[in-house]
C-alpha cells in the first residue's frame, strides 16, 4: 500500500498528465475572425485610438478590448499567440489553488490543495461546452476565460485581506482596487457578479461589525466606477440598436433564463467528474474538524440561494442583451463559476449533515453497493462527451499538426501573392478541438476583410471550384 503522501503525489502527477494534452494542443491553434480584426485596428489606428473607437461605436468591454489590442498577433507573433493559451491554463490553476487556500484557511496541505485544484481544472477543461472558442481562440479566451480568472483572483485577494492581517498591505489592496475597476470592462456577466459580490461583502462586514472599513468602501466605489464605465459605454447602445431587438418582454426573458439555468445545473451536477469532486469534498470535510467548523458557520439555505441566483443572473444577462440562449463561450464561463460555487455549497452541506450521512453510509454493504456505484460511474462516463478524448484524438491522429501546417502554408501563399486581390483554396484538415472559421467566397464579408487587412491585401476570398 502506498503511503498517503505518495498517493497524493501520484494523483497530482496523473492529473497533470491528463491536462498536458490540452496544453500541447495550444501550440497548433491558429487565429481566426476577430483575432485579425482587433489586431488590424490596433496596428492601423494605434492603441488609444482603437480603444476610443471601440468604446464609442461597438462595446464597453474596455479591458478585453485593451488586452486584444496588445495581443501577440499585433506584433506578428504566432508563437506568442499560442503561448497565451498555455499560460492561461497555468493561471487558471493558480487562481483555483489560491481560492482553495483562502476558503479552507490553510487547513489543507499544499498537495491536497493542488490535487483538488487540478481535479477541478481538469473537470472544467474536459466538460466545458465549447473547447474551441473557450481555449483556442484569442477573442473568446480574453473576453471570458481571462475575465473569470481575474475575478477569482480578485475574490481570493479580498477574502485573504479580510482573513489574515499579514496580507492586509498596500500592495494587495492596490491590486484589489485595480482589478475592481478593470473587471467592469471584461464582460457583462463578470461585471454583474463582481458588483454583486462587492455588495455582499460590504453588507456582511457592516452586519458583523456595524461599520464598513475604508478598504471595503474604496473597493465598492472602484467596482461601481468600473461597472459604470463598462455598462454605460456609447458603443453598447450603438451595437444594441444595430444588432439586437431593444423591445423585450422582461418576464419572458426571466422565465427563459430560469429554465435554462435549471436545465444546465441538472446536467452539470451529474457529470461523473463532478461526482468525483463531490466525493473529495465529502471526505475532506468529514475528516477535518477545523474545516467543518469553518463551513458550519454558513447557512445552507443562504449559500444555495446565492448560488442559484448567481447562475440565474448569468443566464438572464445574455437573454436580456441578445434575446438568445447564451453562446457556447458564455456557457463555458458560467460552468466554471457553477463548479466553484457548487463545491463551496457541498462543503457547507457536508459540514452540517456529513456525520448523519457517514453513519448511513456505514450501514450500506460495501461489497455489494461499491460495484453498483462503480458501474453507475462507468455508464455515466460512457454516455458523456469528453474534450480530453477529442483533444487526444486530434493530437495522436496528427490532425492538429496537419491543420497547423496547412494554415501556415496558406498564410505564406497569401503573403507571397503577387496581386492585392488574392484567392485561397479551402482548408482540408479541420480538427474538432481547434477553433476554425475560415474565409468564404464573398471578399466583402467582414471575416474576409479582416483577414485581407492583416496580411496587407485589398481582398481575399476562397477560390471557386470549376464545375
Amino acid at each position: 500500500m502506498p503511503k498517503p503522501d505518495s498517493l497524493k503525489t501520484m494523483t497530482a502527477l496523473f492529473l497533470i498528465m491528463l491536462i498536458i494534452p490540452f496544453v500541447i494542443n495550444c501550440f497548433f491553434a491558429y487565429p481566426q475572425t476577430d483575432d485579425f480584426v482587433y489586431s488590424v485596428a490596433a496596428r492601423s489606428q494605434g492603441f488609444f485610438k482603437a480603444q476610443y473607437d471601440c468604446y464609442i461605436n461597438w462595446s464597453g468591454r474596455f479591458t478585453s478590448t485593451a488586452l486584444l489590442s496588445i495581443n501577440p498577433l499585433v506584433y506578428d507573433s504566432l508563437a506568442g499567440y499560442r503561448l497565451v493559451f498555455a499560460i492561461l491554463i497555468v493561471a487558471q490553476l493558480a487562481s483555483l489553488y489560491l481560492l482553495t487556500d483562502v476558503l479552507t484557511k490553510r487547513t489543507l496541505s499544499w498537495k491536497e490543495k493542488l490535487v483538488f485544484s487540478l481535479t477541478l481544472l481538469f473537470a472544467f477543461l474536459d466538460q466545458m461546452d465549447d473547447l474551441r472558442s473557450g481555449l483556442y481562440w484569442m477573442a473568446g479566451v480574453v473576453t471570458y476565460q481571462v475575465a473569470e480568472t481575474m475575478m477569482i483572483l480578485w475574490l481570493s485577494l479580498v477574502l485573504l485581506i479580510n482573513q489574515d492581517q499579514k496580507y492586509n498591505n498596500v500592495q494587495n489592496k492596490g491590486a484589489v482596487v485595480v482589478l475592481s475597476i478593470f473587471l467592469g470592462g471584461t464582460n457583462e456577466i463578470v461585471l454583474s457578479l463582481t458588483f454583486l459580490f462587492s455588495v455582499l461583502l460590504i453588507s456582511y462586514q457592516y452586519a458583523l461589525k456595524k461599520t464598513a472599513t475604508r478598504f471595503h468602501v474604496v473597493t465598492f466605489m472602484a467596482v461601481a466606477t468600473g461597472s459604470c464605465f463598462g455598462l454605460f459605454a456609447p458603443g453598447n447602445f450603438a451595437r444594441m440598436k444595430s444588432d439586437y431587438d431593444t423591445h423585450k418582454d422582461i418576464s419572458a426573458i426571466a422565465w427563459n433564463a430560469f429554465k435554462g439555468s435549471l436545465a444546465s445545473i441538472e446536467v452539470w451536477m451529474t457529470y461523473p467528474l463532478t461526482l468525483i469532486l463531490m466525493t473529495m469534498v465529502f471526505c475532506t470535510v468529514i475528516s477535518r474538524p477545523r474545516l467543518k467548523a469553518i463551513f458550519c458557520s454558513i447557512k445552507v439555505l443562504y449559500s444555495m440561494c446565492i448560488l442559484l441566483f448567481l447562475i440565474f443572473l448569468s443566464f438572464f444577462i445574455p437573454y436580456l442583451g441578445t434575446g438568445m440562449y447564451p453562446q457556447n463561450r458564455v456557457l463555458n464561463m458560467i460552468y466554471f463559476f457553477f463548479m466553484i460555487g457548487w463545491m463551496i455549497n457541498l462543503a457547507v452541506i457536508f459540514a452540517k449533515f456529513g456525520e448523519p450521512a457517514l453513519v448511513f453510509l456505514k450501514k450500506i454493504p460495501v461489497k455489494r453497493w461499491s460495484m453498483v456505484a462503480a458501474a453507475f460511474v462507468i455508464v455515466l462516463f460512457s454516455l458523456q462527451t469528453s474534450n480530453f478524448v477529442m483533444v487526444t484524438k486530434d493530437l495522436l491522429s496528427g490532425d492538429s499538426l496537419r491543420y497547423s501546417a496547412e494554415m501556415r502554408q496558406k498564410q505564406s501563399q497569401i503573403m507571397q501573392c503577387a496581386t492585392d486581390h488574392c484567392t485561397s483554396e479551402d482548408v482540408t484538415t479541420r480538427p474538432a478541438s481547434l477553433y476554425f472559421y475560415f474565409i468564404g467566397f464573398d471578399s466583402q464579408h467582414w471575416v474576409n476583410r479582416g483577414y485581407a487587412a492583416y496580411f496587407g491585401k485589398k481582398s481575399i476570398s476562397l477560390a471557386k471550384k470549376n464545375p
